[in-house]
This record gives structure tokens, sequence and C-alpha cells, in this order.
């Protein structure tokens, strides 16, 4: 007979075994069912089908002009980009999450499209002119590795010329005694078309996969 000190051991170690076990099967079944979400958002977007933070823009809006100065100091206007599409997000290099996250999932887009990556402009949009210097911009590209990718930037009012039509809001926040201030913006990225038309909205948080494969739908047409 097992000495109650045994008992309540052996128990312990039991109660143990199961939790790890139980554990163990609950991730598997997170993972896969990750996974077969991840599969179906890519079924989805290969097939045409919706995607949620997917949303095609009908009829395609055409966007006024624009003038920025780019990250290798020098000027891009939206009709030197025509003839590919452009995928284009907006932020600003002091953002601590979501600007980064947006352009690592770029990276990632451009490399699941592999040669397609080349009939399309990646851009980025800086909303904080002020900070944003093109030495700055090429400073943090740079030091990120983001060598297939246009940074623009300009005041307040030629990057609320370009992004107004999209829908962009942004809005700089109180400095505090060092000088530094954050900045709120809309998150998320924007495709045109190489004519210039806006014809996709991809919300921060959609799939970098289902964009990528929505976009080799177009690119590839």
């Amino acid at each position: 007979m097992l000495k109650p000190f045994t008992f309540v051991l052996y128990s312990l170690l039991a109660g143990l075994i199961l939790g790890i076990a139980a554990l163990s099967l609950f991730l598997l079944h997170d993972r896969l069912s990750g996974r077969a979400a991840l599969e179906a958002a890519l079924f989805s977007a290969e097939s045409g089908g919706h995607v949620d933070g997917i949303v095609k823009i009908t009829p395609p809006l055409a966007l006024p002009g624009f003038s920025l100065s780019n990250h290798d100091g020098g000027e891009t206007t939206l009709q030197e980009l025509r003839g590919r599409h452009i995928l284009l997000t907006f932020g600003f290099t002091h953002c601590p999450d979501i600007c980064p996250l947006t352009l690592n999932e770029f990276q990632q887009i451009q490399q699941m499209l592999g040669a397609l990556a080349e009939r399309a402009h990646f851009v980025f949009v800086s909303v904080d002119g002020a900070r944003d210097s093109p030495a700055a911009l090429k400073r943090y590209f740079d030091f990120r590795g983001f060598d297939a990718m246009l940074g623009l930037t300009g005041d307040e009012a030629a990057v609320r010329q370009l992004g107004d039509p999209l829908g962009l809001d942004f809005a700089l926040g109180e400095s505090d005694t060092t000088g530094s201030y954050q900045v709120t913006h809309t998150a998320g990225a924007f495709l045109l078309d190489e004519t210039g038309h806006w014809i996709a909205r991809y919300h921060f948080g959609a799939p970098a996969r289902a964009i990528a494969a929505d976009m080799r739908a177009l690119l590839s047409a």
C-alpha cells in the first residue's frame, strides 16, 4: 500500500503528465487550424474569392498627380511610376511597430512574387516630413535592408494630396521634453494599377500570402 506522501507525489506527477499532453494536443490543433485558415485564404485569393482584409475598389479610382521627394534625393511623380502596379503604404521611420511590420511584409510579398515583383513598385510614404527627410529615409532603408523599395516624403499638404483620395488620416502628437512625438496614421496598404488607378485596399493584418496571391493574379494577367 502506498504511503500518503508517495500517493500524493504520484498523483501530482500523473496530473503534470496529463497537463503536458493536453497542452501539446491544444498547440498541435491550434497550429493545424492556423495552417488550414491560411491555406483557405490562399485558395480564396487565388480563385478570386473574398479574403478578410482585402477590399476591391470598384470601379477603380483615378488618383490626382503628386510630386514627392524620394530617399535618393530626387523627385518622384505618379506619372513616373505608371507602367507598373504600385503597392503603397504610409508611415514614419520612428514608428515602433506597425510600420516596420508592414515593410517586412512588403519584403515577404516581393519574395513570394519572385520575378513578377519586377512588375510592381513597392512604396513607403512618410507622414512625418519634419523628421523624415530624404537622407533620414535612406538611412532607415539601408539599416533595415529595404533595397527594393521606394521611400517618399514631403510636406503635409503634398502627402495629403496623395493620401486624401485613399482615405488616409494622420495626426502628429504633442512633443515631449526631448522633442519626440508619436504619429497616428491609417495602416495597411493600397494597390494601384499600372495607370495609377486605385484598385485594392489591404487592411493591416491581411496575410502577406493572401496579398501576394492577389497581386500575382493581377500581375500575371
